[in-house]
């Protein structure tokens, strides 16, 4: 079977597109435009509060950095089975239980992917109930906290 033309190069120039890159790039773009509805979008015309609004989406960057940069691939790289997705579980249900409190930050969108790119990997290399805990929660902290500004930005464009 021939590689496809993009995907050669991709490879040609040593990237290589994975789930987890889909992940981080989804979730850190969630967090930066649900921060754009919160802080830039107002009920009146003009912006809300745009230092605000950069001081969020600079901790997301920075959150993201650190989640996808040094977290999940040192959770991936782990050598003892089942520590990607014991991370993933954390990640998630850090996003989920006091994440949701700062949710105005974008903080929970970043943490979920986390843990929903280390619940998919796992998945695929070894499944587990653990594995799976972490996908279906990452997934739904992101459904869920996406749903809120969605809503907001229906009521503010309303």
């Amino acid at each position: 079977m021939q590689a496809q033309p993009a995907a050669r190069a991709t490879a040609s120039l040593g990237l290589r597109p994975s789930l987890e890159a889909a992940v981080a790039a989804g979730s850190t773009l969630l967090a930066i435009l649900a921060m754009a509805v919160d802080h830039l979008m107002g009920d009146d015309p003009g912006l809300e509060d745009p230092p605000t609004f950069l001081i969020a989406s600079g901790l997301s960057l920075a959150l993201a950095a650190l989640v996808f940069r040094y977290i999940v691939p040192r959770a991936r790289a782990a050598a003892r089975p089942g520590r990607a997705a014991r991370a993933g579980v954390i990640l998630s249900a850090v996003a989920a239980v006091p994440g949701i409190a700062v949710l105005w930050l974008g903080l929970p969108f970043v943490l979920a992917g986390g843990g929903l790119a280390l619940g998919l990997r796992e998945r695929r290399t070894a499944p587990s109930r653990t594995a799976t805990a972490a996908t279906l929660l990452g997934a739904l902290v992101l459904l869920f906290a996406t749903a809120v500004y969605v809503a907001q930005a229906v009521g503010k464009l309303a």
